[in-house]
């Protein structure tokens, strides 16, 4: 994804994103590994996320951290350092969704199946 979509969900959830970390403990100082398409989707999860993450850190005392996001084998990944639950649940719609999105421009796509890669998302 663009740097410039990158630092609009780090500027918005900066404590989520270690952009910076060490590789040891995040993947996030790779960027967002997946074309721009998906950025829409990232930004509707994030803020689905936000009420159950403050609840979860309030309750487990636990800082939330993404670890890792990108497309594989035509959906998109978003790792986490823990979740509960309802943050689960709300990631793997996300990640249903991502099937059904394309990831360069973000329009609804269709499946199509390639030798190279599995399922890719066309529109």
């Amino acid at each position: 994804m663009r740097k410039e979509l990158e630092g609009k969900l780090v500027r918005r959830w900066p404590s989520w994103f270690d952009m910076n970390g060490d590789p040891r403990h995040t993947l996030m100082s790779f960027g967002f590994q997946h074309r721009d398409g998906w950025f829409g989707l990232l930004w509707r999860l994030c803020e689905r996320l936000e009420p159950l993450v403050a609840e979860c850190e309030r309750e487990t005392g636990e800082r939330f951290e993404v670890i890792e996001v990108k497309q594989k084998l035509g959906g998109l990944r978003f790792h986490t350092s823990h979740r509960t639950k309802a943050i689960r649940k709300c990631i793997e719609a996300a990640q249903a969704e991502s099937f059904d999105t394309c990831e360069i421009c973000g329009l609804v796509g269709k499946s199509l199946e390639t030798p190279s890669t599995g399922h890719r998302i066309t529109c």
